[in-house]
């Protein structure tokens, strides 16, 4: 025997010391979860998501300017250029309702009857968030009636779980959200956290960095929803991506810095113009006892007391701020070339009479809204997924193979006098359906109206028939 041998602990109390530590190195899916909530929390993405938001409500870096001299001016001026510019995108590509083509005739009235005002108004907020955060989250969910609702999650509250690099499927996800509650008559504010995986969820408050069990909440579902009471699990985790972009990149990403530019630029102009006086008096043995008094004489009396020799003189300031306001307009032009928008304001848009011309005029809008449309026509067909299983378990039909296609009827720009002579021109060469489809007061109403024109004209016609006597024909021989 070693004389080590007499100091180590016997073999049994070893191996029970390894398999503590083994056992404590082992992480928890709650420790898992708390580690992804505050790495979320600092995440860089996350922030920026806020400051898309912020921008978009005007809320910019201009309000935090300072000015440590007292007496001089400390002009804010924020420019809204962040709302227009994804305000432009969302009525361009999202203000018409779009067209789902399928030969299905039950099933496109089923999806019509889906898709009414009220989801796509939230589909619209949605395209909003996606712009502004780079991307967007609907959650399906039963509401209280027992039918198929979407719910939009703010992004900066998912915590998504991808399945793959490209960010195409979701394994889970996590929400995290906080909330107001009174306890002892004191108003407090609380941070819930929601964890969707396969097979439910589960509910968490998150207090001095840990989780407890959510019990007002139901601590955790064994499933998604209920019919009638029959739980049921999605197949897919309940959660549809709506991205701006492939890289999930918000819009402010690409103008922030020229917008806080322009502000300061701007701001800093009108301080200038603000503190520096239009004139500047130059006076030579004034007779009166301050300025107050000469400034009172000036605006009342036109004239002021001079001693002898004494002299007035008016002295003009100048106030360059020509290499302020051409840096201001070459800010302005770089807002919306990198922002893919159309400058309203722009001194050669009244030239632009041309289709052709206003179609070169908003091809960066169009190439940007050719992006985001093909982003949501994917979200859109996930959506049809969900709408599909819910038809099953309703007893309202499996379409689970039927196909769509999802349209988006942009509002285009065009001139309109051009297109309406070019629909002229095009009769006897086009079938008048094609011609009407193209000419720009056209929609579906006017089908409607065609047809109940003609029965009108038709039972005109029909009501002059026993008018007049019918013609006798002679036949010779």
């Amino acid at each position: 025997m070693l004389i080590e041998d007499l100091y180590r602990a016997p073999w049994h109390e070893r191996m029970e010391s390894v398999i503590t530590d083994m056992v404590n190195s082992v992480i928890t899916d709650d420790e898992v979860l708390v580690q992804e909530i505050q790495a979320w929390e600092k995440a860089e993405t996350r922030a920026n998501m806020i400051i898309g938001e912020l921008y978009y409500r005007n809320k910019t870096d201009i309000m935090l300017k300072e000015q440590k001299i007292k007496w001089k001016s400390n002009t804010k001026l924020a420019h809204g250029f962040a709302k227009k510019l994804v305000d432009q995108k969302i009525g361009y590509l999202l203000s018409k309702e779009p067209t789902f083509g399928t030969e299905n005739k039950p099933y496109r009235e089923l999806i019509t009857e889906t898709f009414d005002r009220g989801l796509l108004k939230k589909i619209k907020n949605v395209g909003k968030e996606a712009i502004n955060k780079g991307i967007a989250y609907l959650h399906p969910f039963f509401n209280e009636s027992g039918e198929l609702s979407f719910k939009k999650f703010p992004s900066e509250q998912i915590i998504p779980n991808w399945e793959d690099n490209e960010h195409m499927q979701i394994l889970s996800f996590t929400r995290v959200y906080e909330v107001t509650a009174y306890e002892d008559k004191k108003k407090v504010t609380k941070k819930k956290v929601e964890y969707y995986h396969s097979q439910g969820v589960k509910y968490f408050v998150f207090e001095s960095g840990k989780l407890v069990p959510d019990v007002l909440a139901g601590i955790e579902k064994e499933y998604h929803f209920l019919i009638n009471d029959k739980p049921y699990v999605w197949e897919k985790i309940p959660l549809i991506h709506f991205k701006y972009n492939e890289e999930e990149q918000p819009l402010i990403d690409s103008i922030k810095s020229l917008i806080d530019n322009y502000n300061t630029q701007a701001s800093t102009n009108a301080d200038l113009l603000a503190d520096i006086p239009k004139f500047i008096y130059k006076l030579v043995n004034y007779g009166g006892v301050d300025l107050a008094e000469f400034l009172n004489d000036l605006n009342t009396y036109m004239t002021v007391n001079l001693d002898k020799d004494g002299d007035l003189d008016k002295l003009q300031a100048d106030i360059e701020t020509d290499a302020v306001e051409k840096e201001i307009t070459r800010t302005r032009e770089s807002i919306y070339e990198f922002g893919r928008g159309v400058d309203t304001k722009g001194d050669d848009l009244d030239n632009a009479a041309s289709g052709v011309a206003l179609k070169h005029r908003y091809g960066d809008l169009d190439l940007d809204c050719n992006i985001l449309e093909a982003e949501f026509q994917s979200s859109i067909e996930h959506m049809l997924w969900f709408i599909s299983v819910y038809m099953s378990v309703t007893g309202k039909g499996d379409y689970a193979d039927e196909k769509v296609n999802v349209i988006f009827n942009r509002d285009i720009i065009i001139a309109e006098t051009e297109a309406i002579d070019n629909c002229g021109k095009s009769t006897g060469i086009l079938d008048d359906q094609t011609i009407r489809e193209n000419h720009p007061w056209y929609n579906e109403e006017v089908e409607v109206r065609l047809k109940k024109q003609e029965a009108e004209q038709q039972k005109e016609i029909e009501g002059y028939r026993g008018t007049f006597p019918p013609k006798e024909v002679k036949v010779d021989g």
